[in-house]
């Protein structure tokens, strides 16, 4: 009872921009409520993590699909790091690592400003049996670069529900149009908790 009591307030937490940020944001209100909007559970996956358990993640093609939406497909990535100096790495430590840099174009005042975000990426390299020689190392360096575009992204907020859970409050900016079909979906959720809430008082 208790725990869908919390449940509730927090699908409940509403604020306006100025209760987010302390100075003008180069994002408006419906970019930064795309950013923090809960990952759908369509674009949740699900694999074995080591040490046991499973592992909830995202893929670079959502990702890719929230950028566009918050950046109107004004956003670019680039791998820091060459061929060369990931494939010495990685004969060395069998891990493909890269670092890449995610910037973000918006428009402010009349003018473009970039915000970037740098990250490393990694992909464990698949080695050919009894050989040293890497199976494709060009399908490694892409899962890395994969890997390092959602790292990125992450920064920014993408996907924070899922990388992030203990930290992860949903909420709704006031004045925020991104938010007019979640806020009804919402407004279910709440009453199909309360109604099960009153049931449970009863019992």
């Amino acid at each position: 009872m208790v725990q869908k009591s919390k449940e509730i307030e927090k699908l409940k937490l509403q604020l306006d921009i100025k209760q987010v940020t302390r100075t003008t944001s180069l994002l408006n209100e419906n970019q930064i409520q795309k950013i923090w909007n809960s990952t759908p559970e369509r674009y949740k996956y699900s694999r074995p993590a080591k040490g046991g358990g499973n592992w909830t993640y995202i893929k670079s093609s959502y990702v890719r699909k929230v950028l566009d939406s918050v950046f109107g497909f004004n956003w670019s990535f680039d791998i820091d790091t060459s061929l060369g100096e990931a494939f010495e790495i990685a004969t060395k430590t069998k891990v493909c690592v890269v670092k890449g840099t995610l910037s973000g174009r918006v428009k402010h005042d009349g003018e473009w400003i970039t915000l970037s975000k740098t990250q490393f990426g990694r992909a464990e390299v698949k080695f050919k049996r009894d050989s040293a020689e890497p199976l494709d190392f060009g399908n490694d360096m892409k899962a890395a670069t994969s890997d390092c575009l959602k790292k990125c992204a992450s920064l920014f907020g993408i996907g924070a529900d899922v990388y992030e859970q203990g930290e992860f409050q949903e909420i709704e900016l006031i004045g925020s149009q991104e938010n007019s079909d979640r806020a009804k979906l919402t407004a279910d959720r709440v009453k199909k908790l309360s109604k099960e809430l009153k049931v449970e008082e009863v019992k």
